[in-house]
């Protein structure tokens, strides 16, 4: 079985080459946008230590910040939404 992460990824990243290189990869990996700048979704652990090495690899500005928050299956039954939510891809090709 595999095991799955239920992962939150925040970001504030001045250059736009940059800022654009993230959110497709966040997509890339079945992410869904839930604000300009905050996307969350479901991915296998191999998938989540794919990303973060991808992540760790970015050149980033001095002042910029990437947040990967992974939640637990309790927390993660804690979490209220309210509005409509896209529903979830696996690996988007873009």
């Amino acid at each position: 079985m595999k095991q799955e992460r239920h992962l939150y990824v925040v970001y504030d990243i001045k250059d736009d080459s940059a800022r654009s290189h993230l959110s497709r990869r966040l997509a890339y990996y079945g992410l869904r946008r839930v604000q300009y700048s905050v996307f969350n979704g479901i991915v296998t652990l191999k998938d989540k230590n794919e990303l973060l090495k991808e992540i760790n690899e970015m050149e980033l500005g001095g002042e910029d910040k990437i947040h990967v928050i992974d939640l637990c299956e309790a927390c993660r039954r804690e979490v209220v939404i309210i509005g409509e939510m896209p529903d979830v891809k696996e690996h988007v090709v873009v």
